[in-house]
């Protein structure tokens, strides 16, 4: 091999040809080093699109399906948010995943933010706007989002590491969903809007800034017709994308 590599370079014309090539081509001998630490910086949020499969969530009073709005907001909200960061879906279609996979896949792929994506729900038309929520422990066990919106909350047993892993990050998740309220209120979609602490199982577990945003009201006819539109979620994911921005600003 040592020979015939000696041999090639005592032709003059073989080691011009050598030489235009490298000169042309650098990254021949050198990897370009910018492409792994770029994808490195990239943050990665992780949407969870609530409910799915046999669990259907909230139903319109024209007969929309919660899971239906958040997969499709989830997906456009993914859409928009590509080229910045990289973004996870918990899950991807019409398919029932459990509350703990869901947090559980956040926490796996080591996510800088989780939003779990909802919509309200009641047995009466006039509540309506948007809640944004953040863990707040309680003496009460873990609660997750029941799909009779008369009782919008049931109690479950859980782990004590597990509920526990939230409150390290509650400060940081009462700024992401200041930030989120804030850009999709320029939206002026929602008359009312609001931010709560409530102990949610969904975000329990987050092992990183998590907030459960649940984009109003799918019982609400107003509501539930906005939440068919595609300028309406339009807006809204412009909110959540600036809201994202933002709080990357101030935490960073």
């Amino acid at each position: 091999m040592s020979a015939c590599y000696n041999s090639f370079f005592k032709k003059p014309l073989c080691v011009l040809i050598f030489l235009g090539i490298i000169l042309t081509y650098p990254g021949i001998l050198q990897a370009n080093p910018e492409q792994p630490i770029l994808a490195k910086q990239k943050k990665t949020i992780v949407i969870d699109p609530g409910h799915g499969g046999h669990d259907k969530g909230a139903l319109g009073p024209e007969g929309t399906f919660e899971k239906n709005v958040t997969l499709d907001l989830a997906r456009m909200v993914a859409t928009e948010l590509e080229n910045t960061y990289r973004v996870i879906l918990t899950r991807t279609d019409d398919y029932f995943l459990n509350i703990s996979s869901r947090t559980s896949t956040a926490n796996h792929v080591k996510a800088d933010l989780f939003i779990s994506i909802h919509a309200g729900g009641s047995f009466l038309h006039q509540p309506c706007g948007i809640t944004l929520y953040f863990f707040k422990k309680t003496a009460e066990p873990a609660l997750t989002p029941d799909t009779d919106p008369s009782k919008p909350f049931k109690r479950i047993n859980s782990l004590s590491a597990w509920s526990n892993i939230q409150n390290a990050h509650q400060t940081t998740s009462k700024i992401l969903a200041k930030s989120l309220l804030n850009r999709i209120n320029e939206q002026k979609i929602f008359k009312k809007s609001e931010i709560l602490g409530a102990p949610l199982m969904v975000l329990e577990g987050a092992d990183m800034p998590a907030v459960c945003l649940e984009i109003g009201y799918i019982t609400n006819p107003a509501e539930e017709k906005s939440l068919q539109d595609i300028r309406v979620l339009s807006n809204i994911v412009q909110g959540i994308r600036n809201g994202i921005d933002d709080f990357f600003e101030k935490v960073r």
